[in-house]
């Protein structure tokens, strides 16, 4: 190494690790701003185009396939040629996808638009491993914490747009998400500083490229927590899916049915409630509780409010019981994402990120095509306490699987 010894590299690193996150954060949010604007038109846009429940479900699978077939292949090309130069081509897939979606006039360009913008996802996996890179072990799940907080901001900045947008037709929001796409793109080449292997040592030893084999079959602690991960995203794939459908068929606002405007605001909730989770309570949460016990409360409280979801008549009650699954997913999944961090070594952040979308993108094939037989079968009672006897199930698995420290 040059002059300067490793001891103050690290130091002169570690001063600059949460300045050099501000970049990630941009990106992020406002990836996740454009991520946000579709999420609450999606169910409604394809339903006017003539989609089913059930096809609607199979709109979210058909993503989660293309994702899980790229989420491995996108997380180990990131750790090979850099997550800046892979975060930028995964950024186009998404532009590219957005504006198919805003030029769709019919289902099959609707698929297509989810298929390429799936093959090519993988922005958040791959800035979650840059923010882990770019942290020291100790701090790691602060860095990821701010990355699931810029994920908070842009889910509660994209929502409010798109119920904003709507008024001015069903595709605006649609072009307003592949304008932030853009802009996300640019941002990354702008923003985010290149990859600096050298770097990579100074926080965590590097694993051999060799025992790659070897160190995903020896993960013991990280496919524990990859099973976990597993339930978790079932849960809430099966919310996602088809909670625009149930609220429409179940509640009203004054005077008609919940749209797409009345989904974009609950999610604007979600949103804000996720930056108090990362921003306050998270810390604190941490401090007088294990991760252990974070998680089986966070698989508690989605049980709880899933529950809920089958008997609430009233809006005041159905918002109690929607913060109470929000709540639980926001802790759970900040706090089994950091832990997987912590399992990997630093240099394979990448590769355990892409596992972790891929299990996800798992989920995101089965659940949504059972939520929506169900809602489609108007079996809305069945689908709450189906969510809640899984979340159930996790909590029991939480509390045998995860470390007690």
């Amino acid at each position: 190494m040059d002059a300067r010894s490793t001891a103050e590299i690290r130091d002169e690193h570690a001063g600059d690790g949460s300045l050099a996150l501000i970049p990630t954060f941009v990106v992020v949010a406002v990836d996740a701003t454009g991520m946000g604007i579709i999420l609450p038109l999606l169910p409604f846009y394809s339903q006017r185009l003539g989609a089913s429940p059930f096809l609607i479900g199979a709109l979210i699978s058909v993503y989660a396939v293309c994702q899980l077939v790229a989420g491995p292949v996108v997380g180990i090309l990131s750790d090979r040629y850099g997550r800046r130069k892979v975060l930028v081509v995964s950024q186009i897939g998404t532009f590219v996808g957005f504006v198919l979606l805003a030029m769709a006039g019919n289902l099959t360009l609707v698929f297509l638009a989810r298929i390429i913008d799936g093959l090519t996802s993988g922005n958040i996996s791959v800035a979650h491993a840059y923010a882990a890179e770019h942290s020291a072990p100790e701090t790691r799940k602060q860095a990821l914490g701010m990355t699931s907080g810029a994920i908070g901001t842009g889910l509660l900045v994209g929502p409010a747009l798109s119920g904003l947008l709507v008024h001015y037709g069903d595709t605006a929001p649609v072009w307003a998400a592949a304008g932030l796409s853009l802009i996300s793109i640019l941002a990354t080449i702008v923003l985010l500083s290149p990859d600096h292997p050298a770097f990579e040592p100074l926080y965590q030893q590097r694993v051999p490229e060799p025992t790659l084999m070897r160190t995903i079959l020896g993960m013991r602690y990280a496919w524990r927590l990859l099973g976990l991960l597993i339930v978790f995203f079932f849960v809430n794939s099966m919310f996602l899916s088809q909670i625009g459908l149930f609220l429409s068929a179940r509640f009203s606002w004054d005077g008609h049915p919940f749209g797409a405007r009345e989904l974009g605001w609950m999610f604007a909730y979600a949103g804000f409630i996720n930056m108090i989770v990362q921003g306050l309570l998270i810390t604190r949460a941490n401090r007088v509780a294990s991760d252990r016990g974070i998680v089986v409360a966070a698989f508690t409280g989605i049980a709880l409010g899933s529950a809920g979801l089958a008997i609430a008549g009233r809006i005041s009650l159905l918002a109690v019981f929607l913060t109470l699954i929000i709540v639980g997913t926001m802790f759970a999944r900040s706090t089994l994402t950091a832990e997987l961090s912590r399992s990997s070594a630093i240099n394979r952040q990448g590769m355990i990120m892409g596992l972790n979308q891929s299990l996800m993108s798992g989920a995101n094939i089965s659940a949504p095509l059972v939520s929506g037989a169900l809602i489609g079968h108007q079996l809305f009672v069945i689908w709450a306490l189906g969510m809640a006897v899984m979340a159930l199930i996790g909590a029991a698995l939480a509390g045998r699987l995860l470390a007690s420290a």
